[in-house]
């Protein structure tokens, strides 16, 4: 009977001790959740600085506090400015986002429509970029397919993952796509990258980047 009451009620002296409950992560802390996201931004180099001021309250609605974001984010932003002017004055004269610039201008040149940190996403890029397609060819220039890489690709390449391009054709079928996803190819190597692709038409072009983009440098 003793037994039966040490079980309902407790346990017994032989009985192994209760093991605690995991302890719950702390809440991260809301400046520092700021200053991560606008060392991001500011390392992206698209957007200038009112931008990322406005941007910051609705990526965090409901996360952090508007009022706090009004507060600390001028002066992270002067700081993430700053770290940023300073690595760049020991930056190489041409950096892997120089040189995608410049693939970039040449496909466009090129009749391949080309965008970098195009939309949110890789279905809204292929979507509007029929929109860019239709402008340039209201405007008179050459338009025969296009490549993009989104927002997301942006931030990943920050990162060190590098982007991944979207391709296609304005003329239908595989064959076509394919033949531009092959200019794409020759193009970033001919300015010195090193885009890793197998050919495939269901498979993005891979583009390998040490993310060094200088700012006021935005060509989308």
């Amino acid at each position: 009977m003793k037994g039966f009451f040490a079980r309902l009620f407790g346990r017994g002296k032989g009985d192994a001790p209760a093991v605690p409950s995991a302890a719950q992560e702390p809440a991260p802390d809301p400046v520092e959740t700021l200053r991560d996201q606008i060392d991001r931004d500011v390392a992206a180099g698209f957007d200038d600085e009112d931008v990322i001021l406005r941007n910051l309250p609705d990526y965090f609605e409901g996360e952090i506090d508007p009022a706090l974001t009004r507060r600390e984010a001028p002066r992270l932003l002067r700081e993430a400015l700053a770290r940023h002017k300073a690595a760049a004055a020991g930056w190489p004269e041409i950096t892997d986002c120089d040189r995608l610039d410049a693939a970039f201008d040449a496909l466009e040149a090129d009749g391949v429509i080309a965008r970098q940190n195009f939309t949110c996403c890789s279905t809204c890029g292929s979507t509007e970029i029929w929109d860019e397609i239709q402008a340039a060819a209201d405007a008179g220039l050459p338009a025969r397919g296009y490549a993009f890489y989104h927002v997301q690709d942006t931030e990943s390449a920050v990162e060190g993952h590098g982007v991944y391009l979207g391709y296609g054709a304005c003329e239908e079928g595989e064959a076509a796509a394919l033949a531009v996803g092959h200019d794409i190819v020759a193009q970033l190597e001919r300015h010195g990258l090193t885009p890793e692709w197998d050919g495939s038409w269901n498979r993005k072009i891979a583009v390998p980047l040490d993310w060094k983009k200088r700012r006021g440098v935005t060509r989308v």
